[in-house]
Formats: structure tokens, C-alpha cells, sequence
């Protein structure tokens, strides 16, 4: 009988633990907008300025708008290209260096990433600030925090298009 007991309490907490809520849910709204706060807060307390994508919310600066010419046509345009991912603390999570790295294609870049490419053409250079929504959201990714604001410096050094 106490065997059945000690049983039949091990079973009720196990049965408790795996009916426990998490209440952290994610809600990309409101993270969304604590995001967009967060970049402002940035950009003024460094000085700087960009402007903001009215459909997107995607902050951007182009440095250097490229050659014009060739620009990325769709998500199979193969890309290559010179850039530096950092979080707003200034802590660099991945770079290329000085050596442009064939990111492949287009369409297998985090959105945000994506967005940049739309707005340059080879040889272009842009800065982005990007919301959490659009790199990779409460996801933990490697050295890159659950809900980060993701700025890239990008430079596209070569695009092919199918």
C-alpha cells in the first residue's frame, strides 16, 4: 500500500510540474515596440541619425548607395558581401573582416538582412538597426541574446541574379 501511495504522489508531481505555465509568452507587438524605443534611445544617445521604413519600422543610414546598376532582383540572387553584426551594447557577434563572404542566397538571409539588400546596389553600403522581429526574435542564436536589436554595417560587394 505505501509503495502505491509514494507512487501515486510521485505521478501527481510529476502530473502539477508538467501542467505549469510559462508566463513569459511571447507577444512580438509589444516587444516590437519596446525594440523601436530602444533604437531611438540609442541612435540620440550616440548622436546619430537614420531613417525609418514606414511599412517595416526598420531603421536604416545608406552610406553609399553602389553602382546603381546591379541590385538584388529576388530571393535565388546570390549575394557577396562585407559586413558586421553587433548588438546595441557594441558587442560584435559576427563579422566578415575584410574579406567579402558569399552569403548565397538572398532569400536565406535573416528579413531584416534582406531589407538592407533592397535598398543598395553593388558596391552600396548601408547601416541597419533592426527591431528583434526581424533577425531572429526570441530565438537564441549563438553569442546573440533572446529578442535582440541587431545593427548591421553591410556592403554589398557582388550580386549575381538568376
Amino acid at each position: 500500500m505505501r509503495k502505491f501511495f509514494l507512487l501515486g504522489a510521485v505521478l501527481m508531481m510529476a502530473l502539477f510540474a508538467a501542467c505549469s505555465k510559462d508566463n513569459q509568452t511571447y507577444d512580438p507587438v509589444p516587444q516590437f515596440n519596446r525594440d523601436v524605443d530602444s533604437i531611438k534611445a540609442y541612435l540620440k544617445a550616440k548622436n546619430l541619425v537614420a531613417d525609418q521604413d514606414t511599412v517595416s519600422g526598420i531603421f536604416y543610414k545608406i552610406s553609399a548607395i553602389g553602382n546603381g546598376i546591379d541590385s538584388v532582383k529576388s530571393t535565388r540572387t546570390e549575394i557577396k558581401a562585407l559586413y558586421t553584426g553587433q548588438l546595441l551594447s557594441g558587442k560584435v557577434f559576427d563579422s566578415t573582416g575584410t574579406t567579402p563572404r558569399d552569403l548565397g542566397y538572398a532569400g536565406s538571409l535573416i528579413t531584416g538582412f534582406q531589407f538592407a539588400l533592397t535598398k543598395i546596389t553593388k558596391g552600396g553600403k548601408i547601416r541597419v538597426y533592426l527591431p528583434s522581429y526581424y533577425g531572429y526574435g526570441p530565438a537564441v542564436n549563438k553569442d546573440i541574446p533572446a529578442n535582440s536589436v541587431l545593427i548591421f554595417d553591410i556592403e554589398l560587394t557582388d550580386v549575381t541574379n538568376p
